[in-house]
C-alpha cells in the first residue's frame, strides 16, 4: 500500500508537470514574437535594444534573446526554445566562463572548451531541444513559435554562420557520449556552417525581388506578403523546402518575377547539390589528404562498390577521431563538414543503386549509419564484423533490418527526455522520430534491404 501511494503521487506529479508545460508552451506560442524578445545589439560591455544607441565595447552580433516566457520554460522544465547559435553560445560562455549567463563579455572560445565538462549537460539539453524545435517550426509553419523565427532581424545570417562554427567547435570538444554526437550532427544538418557563394547570391537576389515587388504593389499585396516570408526564410532559417515554396509561388503568380525567381531557385538547388567534388573540397579544407584523394578518385572514375566502401571507412574513422582530442578543438567544425558532405554524397550514390551485388555496399551502409551518429561505436564494430563474415551478399543484406532497428533505438535514447516533453506540449510532435529516420541513412538502408528481396 505504501509503495502504491508513492507510485500514485509520482504519477500525479508527473501529470501536473506535463500539464503545466503544455499550458506554458501554448501561452508562449500565442505571443507575437514566439520565444523571442526585442532585437538586441550585443557588445563586449553592454547589450542594447536595436532601436537605441550602439552597445558599449566591441560590437559582436545582433540577435533577439529569449523572452521571459521562453526563459521560464528553460528554468522550470529544462525545455529550450528560441534557439540561435549567437545567443546560445554567448549565454553558455557567459555562465561557464564569466559566471553570469546574462553578462556582456569578450569571446573566450578556449575558456569555454576548457569548461566543457561542466557546460556540456546544459549544452546537450539545448541541442536536443534545438533539433526538435527546428522540426516543429518547419512542420508547423503557422504556429506562433514558427512565426517568431520568420520575423526579420531575429538574428543576422552572417552572425549565425560565424557563431555556428564556434558552437560546434565547443560542442564536439565536450562530447560525453555517442548519442550526444547524433543530436549534434542532426543539428548541423540544418545549420549555416556549410554556407556557399550560391547562397549569398540567393540572399541578395531575394532581397532585390522583394524590394522591387514591394515598391510596385505595396506590402499588403498577397504576392508581396509571400515574397516577404520567402525573403525572411532564406535570410534566417533556410531549408531545402524553400525550393518547393518558390515553385508554388511561380504557379500561383505566373509572370511575376519569373526569371529572377527561377534564377533564385537554381542558386538554392546548387547550394544543396552534393557530389564527390564537395567531399574533396571539405576534406582539403580540413586537411584530410586520404579522404580528399579517395573522393577525387570517385569523382574522376565514377562510383564503385569498393570505392564507396573505402570512402565510408575513412569517414567513419574521422567520425571516431572527431570525438577525441586527436582533432584540435578549433578544427572540429571543419571535420564535421567533411562528414556532412560525405554523408550526403554516399546517400545519393547508394539510393541510386538498382541492386546490391557486393557485401561492400552493405559495409558502406553500416559505416554511413555510424558516421551519421545512429550507431554507437560498439554496435558499429559488431555489425561490421557480422556483415564481413556473412556467407553471401544476401546474408549481409539480411542484417540491415536489425541494424536499422538498433539505430532507431539510438535515436530514441539521443532525444530522451526532450522528445517526450515536446509530445506533451504538442501531440503532433510524435512523428519526429519517423520523419528523422526517413531523411537519414536509415531510410537508405531500408530501401537497399528491399531491393534484394
Amino acid at each position: 500500500m505504501k509503495f502504491l501511494i508513492l507510485a500514485l503521487l509520482s504519477s500525479v506529479i508527473s501529470f501536473t508537470a506535463h500539464a503545466d508545460l503544455t499550458s506554458d508552451f501554448k501561452q508562449l506560442s500565442s505571443t507575437s514574437k514566439g520565444a523571442f524578445g526585442l532585437n538586441a545589439m550585443q557588445g563586449t560591455l553592454s547589450r542594447t535594444n536595436v532601436r537605441d544607441s550602439n552597445p558599449a565595447g566591441t560590437y559582436q552580433f545582433q540577435a533577439a534573446f529569449r523572452n521571459v516566457a521562453a526563459q521560464q520554460l528553460a528554468r522550470r522544465y529544462d525545455f529550450w526554445v528560441g534557439n540561435l547559435f549567437t545567443t546560445n553560445y554567448y549565454e553558455l560562455m557567459g555562465e561557464y566562463v564569466y559566471g553570469d549567463p546574462t553578462s556582456s563579455h569578450e569571446l573566450d572560445h578556449e575558456g569555454l572548451v576548457i569548461s566543457g565538462s561542466v557546460a556540456m549537460a546544459k549544452a546537450a539539453s539545448m541541442v536536443r531541444h534545438w533539433v526538435l524545435e527546428k522540426h516543429y517550426i518547419h512542420q508547423f509553419k503557422d504556429s506562433g513559435l514558427a512565426r517568431g523565427f520568420r520575423i526579420r532581424g531575429i538574428s543576422g545570417s552572417e552572425f549565425e554562420q560565424e557563431y555556428a562554427k564556434y558552437f560546434f567547435n565547443f560542442y564536439l570538444s565536450a562530447l560525453e557520449s555517442d548519442t550526444q554526437f547524433l543530436a549534434g550532427i542532426l543539428l548541423a544538418r540544418g545549420s549555416p556552417i556549410a554556407e556557399s557563394n550560391s547562397l549569398e547570391r540567393a540572399r541578395s537576389l531575394i532581397l532585390l525581388i522583394y524590394d522591387s515587388s514591394n515598391s510596385q504593389f505595396g506590402a499588403a499585396d498577397p504576392k508581396v506578403r509571400k515574397l516577404y516570408l520567402l525573403r525572411n526564410q532564406i535570410h534566417n532559417q533556410l531549408t531545402q523546402s524553400v525550393i518547393g515554396q518558390i515553385d508554388q509561388f511561380i504557379r500561383d503568380y505566373p509572370g511575376h518575377q519569373d526569371r529572377p525567381l527561377k534564377d533564385l531557385r537554381a542558386m538554392i538547388v546548387a547550394y544543396y547539390a552534393v557530389g564527390a567534388k564537395t567531399v574533396v573540397d571539405a576534406a582539403n579544407k580540413f586537411g584530410s589528404r586520404e579522404i580528399a584523394a579517395q573522393a577525387e578518385t570517385l569523382r574522376r572514375n565514377g562510383a564503385t562498390s569498393a570505392g564507396l566502401k573505402k570512402l565510408s571507412a575513412l569517414a567513419a574513422d574521422l567520425r571516431t577521431k572527431l570525438s577525441s582530442p586527436s582533432v584540435p578543438w578549433a578544427k572540429k567544425t571543419d571535420g564535421l563538414l567533411v562528414l556532412l558532405a560525405t554523408s550526403q554524397y554516399l546517400n545519393k550514390e547508394l539510393n541510386g543503386l538498382r541492386t546490391i551485388d557486393s557485401k561492400d555496399v552493405v559495409t558502406t551502409v553500416v559505416n554511413l549509419i555510424y558516421l551519421e551518429g545512429f550507431l554507437i561505436k560498439d554496435n558499429w564494430r559488431y555489425f561490421l564484423g557480422e556483415v564481413e563474415s556473412s556467407a553471401s551478399v544476401k546474408a549481409a543484406v539480411d542484417q540491415l533490418p536489425d541494424i536499422v532497428g538498433i539505430a532507431s533505438d539510438t535515436l530514441t535514447q539521443a532525444f530522451s527526455p526532450a522528445f517526450d516533453q515536446w509530445v506533451s506540449a504538442d501531440r503532433r510532435m510524435q512523428y519526429f522520430m519517423d520523419n528523422t529516420i526517413k531523411s537519414s541513412s536509415l531510410n537508405t538502408a531500408s530501401i537497399l534491404a528491399g531491393k534484394n528481396r
